[in-house]
C-alpha cells in the first residue's frame, strides 16, 4: 500500500494555484524566496530531483576528535587522556602558532612536548591530525621521529599531518614564495618513513574565519589544494591522490553546511578526476565554526555546535573537530570539553547519524544547495587559476576583498536585524553564568584583512556598554 494513497495526487501547479490565491496579485518570488550569502535562490517548494551520490570511502562512524591545545603538554595529555576513556576517538594537536590555536595552543613542536603529550596513548588506535601553523614542517617531523620509537607501522596509521602553508602565510600577511619546495622535501621525508598522509591540508577554515561565504570558502580551499597537488606531484599517483585532505568550518545553517560538505568531496573528486587520479579515498575533516561562537551568555554555542555537527555528519566528514563552547571566552575547562565531546558522541551513538549513507541524497532542496554551491564555486575557483593561483590572488589583494564584502554583508544584517544572535542579539540574559575556562591566559591572536573574527564580538561589546 502506497503511503496516502487515499489521498487525490497532488501536483506542483496545483500547489502554485493555490498559492496565488493567498498571495492576491504580489509578486511569488519576492514575498516566498529567499536567498544565501552567496546569491543562491532558495525556493519555498522544491520536489526530489535526481540523486547525486556522495558518500564517505568507508561506511564507519566519523572520528569524533578532540583538541589537545593547553600550553602544558603534561596537562594536555591528562586531558587527552580522559577524553579518550570517555568517547573521543581521536585528538587534533593544535600548537600556539596554528590559526585553530584562538590564542592557545601547545608549546614548541618539538620531541620533546610531542612525547610528554602523547604519553600512555596508542596512536595506531586513535586518528590523529596535526595542526602546527607556521611551525608545521617542523611539527610533522618532530612527531615522525617520536612514532619511530614506538612499536607501530607508521603506514597503517590513520594521521593527518597537516601541512598548510597558504592559509597559514595568508593569514599572517605573506605565503612563501618557495612553500612548495619546502612542502616537497617534507611530504618527501614522511613518505619515505612510510607515512601515506595526507600530508596537506587544504583548509578553508582561514578564509571561513575571516567572513568567506560557503562558495568562497570552498573556492579557496580547491584553489590551495590543487598547488598542493602540484607541490607534490613527484609522489607518484598511487600516493598523490590521498596526499592532501580537505578542511571545512561547519556552521550552525545546517542545511547549507550539509550543502557545502556534500559540495567539497564533489569538487575534488573532479579535480582529482581531472589529474588522472582516483577519487577513492578523500579525506574530508570539519571543525566547528569560530566565527558562530559567542562570548556573551556562551551556552547558547552549544545549540549552535550540536547544528553543525549535525550538519557535518550527514555532509559525510571524516574527522569532526567540535569547539568547546567556552572557548571565547577563555581556555575551555573539562565541563566544557566533555560537553564538546559528548556532543559528537549523543549523536553518532544514540542518533545514529553515521548509520545512512549521504541521507540527503535526492532532496530537491539539498541537492539544489550543493549543485549551486559546486557552480559558484568551481567558476571563483577558475576565476583564481587565471590570475596565476591562490598565492597571486593573495598577494594581489584580491582573496580578502572577495571576502571582506561578504564580511560587512553579513554584519549588515546582523545589524539591521535581519539576522539575530541568540543570546547577543535577541533573548539577552539578564544573568551570565561563570564561565568555564581555565586559568590560562589568552596570547594575542593573528590581525590584519584575514584575521579571524567573531561576528557577535562587536555586538557584545555595544550589549556591555548600553
Amino acid at each position: 500500500m502506497i503511503l496516502a494513497s487515499e489521498f487525490p495526487a497532488a501536483s506542483e501547479s496545483a500547489w502554485r494555484k493555490r498559492v496565488d490565491a493567498v498571495l492576491k496579485g504580489t509578486d511569488f518570488e519576492k514575498r516566498l524566496f529567499s536567498h544565501t550569502m552567496d546569491g543562491i535562490a532558495v525556493a519555498p517548494l522544491y520536489a526530489d530531483r535526481e540523486s547525486t551520490a556522495v558518500r564517505r570511502a568507508e561506511q564507519t562512524p566519523w572520528a569524533v576528535m578532540q583538541r589537545a591545545d593547553h600550553p602544558d603538554a603534561a596537562k594536555a595529555n591528562a586531558q587527552v587522556l580522559d577524553d579518550l576513556n570517555h568517547g573521543a576517538t581521536g585528538l587534533h594537536l593544535v600548537f600556539a602558532d596554528a590559526p585553530g590555536a584562538r590564542g592557545f595552543g601547545l608549546e614548541a613542536p618539538d620531541r620533546k612536548t610531542i612525547a610528554r603529550l602523547l604519553n600512555g596513548i596508542r596512536v595506531d588506535a586513535i586518528d590523529l591530525r596535526l595542526e602546527a601553523g607556521r611551525q608545521g614542517d617542523v611539527a610533522a617531523a618532530a612527531l615522525a621521529q617520536w612514532i619511530a620509537t614506538q612499536p607501530v607501522a607508521p603506514e597503517r596509521l590513520s594521521l593527518s599531518f597537516g601541512l598548510d602553508p597558504i592559509g597559514n602565510g595568508a593569514l599572517h600577511g605573506k605565503i612563501d614564495p618557495d612553500f612548495a619546495s619546502g612542502m616537497r622535501q617534507s611530504a618527501a621525508a614522511l613518505h619515505a618513513q612510510h607515512f601515506a598522509g595526507p600530508f596537506a591540508e587544504a583548509s578553508g577554515v582561514v578564509w571561513h574565519d575571516a567572513g568567506a561565504s560557503s562558495a568562497q570558502e570552498l573556492a579557496f580551499m580547491l584553489a590551495s589544494g590543487v598547488a598542493y597537488l602540484r607541490a607534490l606531484d613527484q609522489l607518484g599517483d598511487a600516493h598523490l591522490k590521498r596526499a592532501v585532505a580537505l578542511t571545512l568550518s561547519a556552521g550552525q545553517d545546517m542545511f547549507v553546511t550539509l550543502a557545502k560538505f556534500r559540495a567539497a568531496r564533489l569538487l575534488w573528486a573532479r579535480v582529482l578526476s581531472a589529474s588522472g587520479l582516483a577519487t577513492d579515498t578523500i579525506t574530508v575533516q570539519a571543525e566547528t565554526s569560530w566565527r558562530m561562537m559567542a562570548a556573551r551568555d556562551p551556552h547558547t554555542n552549544i545549540l549552535r555546535i550540536t547544528a553543525a555537527v549535525f550538519a557535518a555528519a550527514l555532509g559525510g566528514a571524516d574527522r569532526i573537530t567540535v569547539l568547546p563552547f567556552s572557548l571565547a571566552q577563555g581556555l575551555p575547562d573539562e565541563f566544557a570539553r566533555r560537553i564538546a565531546r559528548n556532543t559528537q558522541t549523543v549523536l553518532q551513538e544514540e542518533s545514529q547519524l553515521w548509520r545512512v549513507s549521504d541521507p540527503a541524497s535526492g532532496s530537491g532542496y539539498i541537492e539544489h544547495l550543493t549543485a549551486s554551491l559546486c557552480d559558484k564555486a568551481w567558476n571563483l575557483f577558475q576565476e583564481i587559476e587565471k590570475q596565476g593561483g591562490i598565492v597571486a590572488a593573495v598577494a594581489n589583494g584580491h582573496v580578502a576583498e572577495q571576502i571582506a564584502v561578504k564580511r560587512q554583508e553579513r554584519l549588515a544584517r546582523i545589524e539591521s536585524k535581519a539576522e539575530t544572535i541568540i543570546g547577543v542579539t535577541a533573548y539577552r540574559s539578564p544573568k551570565e553564568a561563570a564561565p568555564s575556562i581555565e586559568d590560562v591566559p589568552r596570547r594575542a591572536m593573528a590581525k590584519g584583512p584575514l584575521a579571524a573574527i567573531r561576528f557577535a564580538e562587536n555586538f557584545e561589546a555595544a550589549g556591555a556598554a548600553a
